[in-house]
């Protein structure tokens, strides 16, 4: 296997098709990146702006250049020596109609040829919530009636511009009234069978051959009533219905609680094997070196999945998987995948950057017993509204095992599932039918125990229920306790994602640095002894994962997110300016409507998010406001919606979404002198500070156990805020052939991306032995200033490098200028490992120097640039 050196993850659409791609690919190269990792390329609803929304598995999309041009762009990296990873989604497809399988499924229902494919519960019919209003509320306003679905040649209810067709059996129920061309639909679906759709729909176009007989079939289809409309729709085998009602009602499984996304059953031998034929062909094809799996905690049976994937993938095929691990979790051992996307790579920065002295506000105990709280509150909250259908269908698996026949029986039991799940502790267990490891039967008896002390009155059924999710499968009633085992561990990361990313983390408004995508709700600093054990383990565990700062799913850039660690470590600064502020808005405030106004836990949510977005330049023309200000009102809408307090995504609030953007508009007005000026005044050593932990934790990217994924754009600055805006383009610059000495705060986006250049080209070169396969050493920094230095070493037979990076830095750095004061180093040491010859080193920064003694002094290794990386003369 051709392992990746350095990946870079480019998000296509919005933009960016497979012919620019092509023109990035100099740029890619002056980088040193290894591998380019494409976001999903296979066909998509029309207009996607992500490519999640699959609807055709084995179709490269046209509108990013199809298969012709995604060759075209294989074919140039590996031109110039670089390799290509494809993001793929075998969770869940487009619950759309440009889907034909799901076409299929709407249209034949369970007789469908697809509707195995997908996780449907076809007992009952197919929910369609795509509604604004009720069924009959649409069809008395009009937005519902009859016609003839052109492209799919086949009748339909048309709701606008989406046709859901009609099954062929129902045909019949039409009050034809003599019509002839009514009667020959009628009777060609009278024969209509679902192994002979292509036929059916055939004859079906050969009876509406022309547009004037289509013209007069929709004149006469659109004077039907409202009760003949009814009763067609009643005997179909789905149904239309609100949006809103997806929670209580849906038939089928989602992706989260995304209603246009539907769960995919790839378990199923068939399934996989249509689903994953272009992705594998490309492998067999050698266009593609790599799979990363998006969603892996989504699918029935994980293990079962990669093993089928490796097999048939093949040895040499890098894949990687979307999972978040929790805290102190590890990769189950047994998947056979070469490591993760690199979450957990962003918490262990975290340890790195914050200020861990045990009076630290971050390390209280207080703060993580109310997150505890807060979190099992948010599960709790997103099941009972969020995932209410997924509790029921468990709740009815799980009485027909455990029930007794009492009256309150499915309220007590679905009671005790959602406080089960509430308890876990991570995303998912990973049991099969042979029962559960003792890695997961402690997860499990701990949780049951947590559960059961906090909702003691559903203490028997919680019991009750346990055994179905850890004992072997071998009773009577089996595969019911198996189908309730696999779906409660499908949703139980779902809930998990959502309490804590969607919810928890957009309520929690002090330290927005730790509100991360990986990251645990619980994280209190462990400083730098914990980031060395946590690599450690990463060079032993997972060498091969990606490392990654930012993505297209974090919470905010990695730049934005170094800066924002700054606020832990000058707290009271943080809060004087916060209680400024909002003395300053006073007067604004009281312009908003009564009760509308942000609370105060709101307000310092959207101060620190506008410092994280702050620009490094001193604000420019008024463009530069507006821009700003758009941002961070759109930035603001999805988290006041996310956080599901005073308003959401089903039920929003409008009158104080609006006082909110008033807020903001009001804020950030030119004509707001005093708060600007004052904002800029505070936020500057924030920012100062904050660009000298951006290039420690780029550099210790480069450098650390595991592979360095570098996200568009953020190789320069990235300070976007959540998703779609780190979706934005980006225009790539070339890299500075050399770091300049003590540089000014405005060179750094190019010494951010010389110093990518620099590190990964090491890499790719005489430093790839140590970096990618040398063990892990910290090395210890010693004197009075060393709590601001952390230093480690990767070693091999062939060589060394050793990082040297700044931290906790607030108040210590030179104006103007990405330097730190010389003062803050002095009597500071590096005290290099005892048994090792070193011989000179150089710094490959700077062109430095260094003579190997056992004590190396801080203040020459960082003299003129404020991060080092020393490697054999």
């Amino acid at each position: 296997m051709h392992l990746p050196d350095a990946t870079y993850r480019l998000q296509f659409r919005n933009g960016m098709d497979f012919a620019k791609a092509v023109e990035l690919i100099p740029h890619l190269v002056g980088l040193g990146i290894s591998h380019l990792y494409a976001s999903p390329v296979f066909t998509a609803v029309r207009g996607s702006t992500h490519g999640y929304d699959i609807v055709d598995y084995n179709e490269i999309d046209p509108a990013l250049g199809g298969y012709d041009g995604f060759v075209r762009l294989a074919h140039a990296l590996k031109a110039e020596g670089l390799g290509l990873i494809l993001d793929i989604v075998p969770n869940h497809m487009a619950a759309h109609l440009e889907n034909d399988c799901w076409h299929s499924a709407i249209e034949w229902g369970g007789l469908s040829e697809f509707a195995d494919y997908f996780d449907v519960d076809w007992r009952e019919p197919l929910t369609l919530p795509f509604l604004g209003r009720s069924f009959e509320e649409e069809v008395a306003a009009g937005n519902l009636r009859l016609a003839y679905d052109h492209g799919h040649r086949c009748l339909a209810l048309r709701y606008y511009e989406a046709l859901y067709p009609l099954n062929p059996a129902s045909y019949a129920a039409i009050p034809r009234n003599g019509n002839a061309m009514l009667e020959r639909l009628a009777a060609v679906a009278g024969t209509a069978e679902r192994k002979t759709a292509a036929q059916f729909h055939a004859e079906i176009a050969s009876v509406v051959a022309t547009p004037s007989l289509a013209a007069e079939l929709d004149q006469c289809l659109a004077r039907f009533s409202a009760d003949t409309l009814d009763r067609l729709h009643r005997r179909q085998s789905w149904r239309l219905m609100n949006w809103q009602t997806a929670r209580d009602k849906l038939s089928y499984r989602r992706f989260f609680e995304v209603a246009g996304l539907i769960g995919m059953r790839v378990e199923d031998d068939a399934v996989f094997t249509d689903t994953h034929r272009l992705a594998l062909a490309l492998v067999g094809e050698a266009l593609i070196d790599g799979l990363r799996i998006d969603h892996i905690d989504g699918l029935a049976d994980p293990k079962g999945y990669l093993d089928r994937l490796r097999r048939e993938a093949g040895d040499g095929t890098y894949i990687i998987v979307e999972k978040i691990l929790g805290e102190n979790e590890t990769l189950p051992s047994d998947w056979p995948v070469d490591g993760t996307t690199g979450y957990e790579f962003i918490s262990a920065l975290a340890d790195l950057l914050s200020d861990d002295t045990p009076s630290s506000w971050l390390s209280s105990e207080e703060r993580r017993s109310a997150a505890e709280e807060a979190v099992t509150g948010c599960k709790l909250q997103v099941l009972s509204r969020n995932f209410n259908t997924e509790v029921r269908r468990l709740t009815g698996l799980a009485t027909r095992f455990t029930g007794d026949g009492a009256p309150d029986q499915n309220e007590r039991t679905g009671e005790a599932i959602s406080q089960l799940m509430a308890a876990l502790p991570v995303y998912r267990t990973y049991v099969g039918d042979r029962g559960a490891g003792a890695r997961d039967s402690h997860i499990l008896d701990a949780a049951a125990a947590k559960a059961a002390a906090r909702a003691s009155a559903v203490g028997a059924e919680i019991a009750a229920i346990v055994p179905a999710l850890r004992l072997p499968i071998d009773s009577a009633d089996g595969k019911l306790r198996s189908e309730f085992r696999t779906r409660f561990q499908q949703l139980s990361g779902a809930v998990m994602a959502k309490a804590v990313e969607d919810t928890f983390f957009y309520r929690r408004g002090d330290y927005l640095a730790a509100n991360e995508v990986g990251a645990s709700p619980l994280w209190t600093p462990g400083g730098v002894g914990r980031f060395h054990a946590t690599m450690q383990d990463r060079a032993s565990r997972m060498p091969h994962g990606l490392s990654a700062t930012s993505t297209h799913d974090t919470k905010r850039g990695e730049d934005a997110r170094a800066r924002l660690h700054v606020i832990g470590e000058a707290p009271d600064v943080w809060a004087a300016a916060v209680d400024r502020w909002h003395g300053m808005s006073a007067e604004n405030m009281g312009r908003l409507p009564a009760g509308e106004e942000p609370d105060a836990s709101v307000e310092q949510f959207l101060y620190q998010s506008l410092l994280g977005a702050w620009p490094i330049a001193p604000l420019g023309d008024e463009g530069d406001l507006i821009f700003l200000h758009e941002r961070m009102v759109d930035f603001a809408v999805k988290a006041l919606r996310e956080a599901k307090l005073r308003t959401s995504w089903d039920d929003p609030n409008e009158r104080y979404e609006a006082a909110i953007k008033a807020f903001l508009g009001d804020l950030l007005d030119r004509r707001n002198r005093s708060f600007l000026g004052d904002f800029e005044k505070t936020a500057a050593p924030f920012i100062h500070a904050g660009l000298i932990n951006s290039l420690s934790q780029t550099l210790v990217k480069l450098t650390a156990p595991g592979i360095p994924d570098i996200y568009q754009g953020s190789e320069r600055v990235d300070l976007s805020l959540v998703d779609p805006d780190n979706r934005r383009g980006f225009s790539p610059r070339p890299s500075p052939s050399r770091l300049p000495q003590a540089p000014p705060i405005g060179d750094f986006e190019d010494c951010k991306q010389t110093l990518i250049s620099i590190g990964l080209n090491y890499r790719r070169g005489r430093g790839a032995d140590c970096l990618a396969r040398g063990d892990y050493r910290a090395v210890r920094v010693e004197g009075p200033g060393a709590r601001h230095a952390a230093a480690f070493m990767r070693r091999s037979r062939n060589g060394f490098a050793l990082t040297v990076v700044p931290r906790l830095v607030f108040g210590q750095t030179v104006d103007g200028r990405l330097s730190i004061r010389p003062e803050l180093w002095r009597n500071a040491f590096l005290a290099l490992p005892e048994g090792c010859q070193f011989k000179p080193m150089c710094n490959l920064l700077t062109g430095g120097i260094t003579e190997p003694r056992p004590l190396l002094a801080v203040a020459d290794i960082l003299r003129d640039f404020p991060v080092a990386l020393l490697v054999e003369a």
